[in-house]
């Protein structure tokens, strides 16, 4: 009989537990779940992505009834996300409105302070990791050309990553107030940025829609970016001159995704209304606009203040 009974108490006792190990599972997935709608945490983008394959992986497992795998796989997210078991801040993701507020108010700052060149300096020599020393980018797009770039464009899309407000795996951890400094730091740096000297060995497109992407520009760009691509300092329009044809194409199939969210209504608006052929073309055309004597770069030109 004791044998008998003890086998009945065990079982009562599975039977119990199982539930409680479903909660913690479900509550363990709703952290995760929060965590990966509203990143609390500014974790990078891959990790986010890397937690959602994890993510679905543990709902298959525990389905399945393997709740300790389940478990296991959710604990990536936790590890890879920097989550804490007992406690997740619980607030709702910032509004798009609030983002825009919040990239204003740092806009608006940054303008008012007096730039410092050489700290500029200082804070870009972390940027032309990427950048290059030059501000010149790459050729294959996946960094613009911003030698020359208009000081308050810079200084708002500096203010769009850091708010929020714009995306990028790659630019975010290096624009943010704990790597480079408050409002006076996005000042120096702009500044620093908009004295380079522009490359006009940019990236092109093929070259054989060109007459098509001229009349594309001058019925729907000129009037922001101007006749030569020159852009406007006061209007925020970046200057687009000798920029690279890729990184263009990237950032217009971006704006159609809606992964621009920065964009003004008249880029996004355009961006969806042009057809692929019609894209190209005046993208290319637009990549072979070239700035003013006075701003280009000697042939062979090297930073001299990266120079040892």
């Amino acid at each position: 009989m004791r044998y008998k009974s003890s086998r009945l108490i065990l079982a009562a006792s599975v039977l119990v537990a199982l539930p409680a190990m479903a909660n913690i599972f479900q509550d363990e997935l709703d952290q995760v779940d929060y965590a990966l709608k509203n990143n609390p945490t500014h974790a990078l983008q891959q990790s986010l992505e890397s937690c959602l394959r994890q993510r679905n992986a543990a709902v298959k497992l525990n389905k399945m009834g393997d709740e300790v795998r389940a478990r296991r796989a959710l604990q990536y997210c936790f590890d890879s996300l920097n989550l804490s078991k007992k406690y997740v801040v619980r607030v709702a993701a910032p509004t798009e409105e609030e983002l825009l507020a919040r990239a204003k108010k740092e806009f608006d700052k940054a303008l008012s302070l007096t730039p410092d060149v050489a700290n500029g300096l200082a804070i870009y020599r972390e940027c032309a990791a990427c950048h290059e020393p030059e501000g010149w980018g790459r050729t294959t797009g996946s960094v613009p050309q911003i030698a020359g770039q208009h000081r308050k464009v810079i200084i708002k899309q500096l203010a769009d990553f850091r708010a929020g407000n714009r995306d990028s795996v790659l630019m975010v951890p290096y624009a943010t107030v704990e790597s480079i400094g408050g409002a006076q730091a996005v000042a120096d740096v702009a500044e620093y940025i908009s004295t380079l000297e522009i490359s006009v060995d940019n990236g092109l497109g093929p070259g054989d829609n060109l007459a098509l992407g001229e009349e594309l520009y001058r019925q729907h760009c000129l009037d922001c970016h101007g006749a030569n691509g020159e852009g406007s300092n006061d209007e925020l329009a970046p200057r687009i001159q000798a920029q690279h044809y890729k990184y263009m194409v990237r950032q217009f199939k971006w704006l159609r995704e809606g992964a621009r969210r920065n964009a003004s209504e008249e880029m996004t608006s355009l961006s969806m209304s042009l057809d692929e052929n019609e894209m190209e073309a005046v993208l290319d055309y637009a990549s072979r606009l070239q700035p003013a004597e006075e701003y280009r770069a000697p042939p062979d030109w090297k930073n001299p203040d990266f120079e040892h």
